[in-house]
């Protein structure tokens, strides 16, 4: 993959910033090929560092997964830099209307920027998707055609200072999404309880050293920095040849400061109940936790019968919602692993509403 950009100089283009963004090749039937290349259109007066924009994961799979086509309304759950709201866009005009949320400020107006050639076809909304019936309600929509969550940080939310998600990086403890809210990751290492922060650990991270990270992290309060933490959770723990050891503190930090799988649990929810009949839900998620809230909502609002196996006959007339796309779940290919190593996690699951 690379990004070509250029400022164009006559015609009135001069105020524009033209990326182009070269996919991997893919294959088609009878052994043919193709490069799927990507067009950004933005505008030079805003200060956009482009090394830094995410690079949407699994594109044709979400284009395949959603069925996108002309007309609908449409939502991105979580925008972030907008690629995947410009693909739906893209794939969906000249009718179809986006409505996209985020908890970041920072990256909604990146997004705008982004999808700047669609205006008036989008709306952009801070605030988490948790929120979307209500905020759908607002907006006089009562439907959907298709919703995509992808669940996932961005790459420049990692790379750019200030959120506090990097390791590799000294800066303040906060890892908040959304900088109105007042829980910074400072306050919980800080305050919680040994107890708590244990649970944390054990519950959002899956660490197996819980316990003695805890109770160093309270022995050794307070802590300011990313490189703080860090550097004494490479302390409790052996070394790792395949992640950083932090890695997995620093995930349970950001999911309990944003109230990440709370969220998840209350949109999906919302999601199937704006979904039109027929309309998708596409879910891309990166660790355990994530997926396996997703794969046991898909499953049991797919199922045709909850009754025990000792019944010989269904006696609880349970109607499924959903018909699940795909029972295994979708991983990116080589070839995107091998252009954008961030993808490498990536785990997608497609269901569609029936009744």
């Amino acid at each position: 993959m690379f990004i070509l950009s250029f400022v164009g100089c006559c015609a009135g283009w001069c105020n524009y910033i033209l990326i182009i963004i070269e996919w991997p090749v893919c294959r088609l039937p009878a052994g043919r090929f193709f490069l799927f290349c990507t067009l950004i259109l933005l505008r030079k007066s805003v200060d956009i560092d482009l090394n830094s924009i995410h690079i949407p994961v699994m594109v044709n799979e979400i284009v395949d997964g959603l069925q996108l086509r002309s007309g609908g309304n449409w939502l991105d759950g979580t925008v972030g830099d907008g690629g995947h709201s410009r693909i739906i866009l893209e794939h969906t005009g000249p009718g179809g209307y986006l409505l996209g949320f985020d908890k970041d400020l920072q990256g909604l107006k990146t997004a705008e920027q982004v999808l700047d050639s669609y205006r008036g076809r989008f709306k952009l909304i801070q605030g988490s998707y948790a929120n979307m019936m209500e905020k759908l309600a607002d907006e006089n929509v009562g439907s959907v055609s298709g919703v995509l969550l992808d669940l996932g940080i961005s790459s420049r939310q990692v790379e750019l200072p200030g959120y506090g998600f990097s390791f590799n990086k000294s800066e303040d403890l906060d890892m908040r999404f959304d900088k109105s809210e007042t829980l910074t990751a400072m306050h919980v290492v800080n305050e919680y309880p040994y107890e708590i922060l244990c649970q944390i650990f054990r519950e959002y991270g899956e660490e197996r050293y819980s316990k003695r990270i805890a109770r160093r992290i309270v022995s050794d309060r307070p802590l300011r920095t990313t490189s703080d933490l860090a550097d004494l959770v490479k302390q409790c723990i052996p070394g790792s040849v395949n992640r950083n050891p932090a890695t997995r503190v620093f995930q349970a930090l950001r999911i309990e400061v944003n109230g990440e799988l709370d969220d998840l649990k209350v949109g999906l929810v919302g999601a199937l109940s704006l979904l039109e009949k027929n309309g998708r839900m596409a879910v891309i998620s990166y660790h355990s936790l994530e997926d396996r809230i997703v794969k046991n909502f898909m499953r049991d609002n797919s199922q045709f019968c909850e009754c025990s196996k000792n019944i010989p006959v269904c006696v609880c007339d349970l109607e499924p919602e959903l018909r699940l796309i795909n029972r295994k779940v979708i991983t990116p290919s080589k070839e995107e692993i091998d252009g954008n190593r961030r993808s490498r996690s990536a785990r997608l699951r497609i269901a569609e509403k029936i009744v």
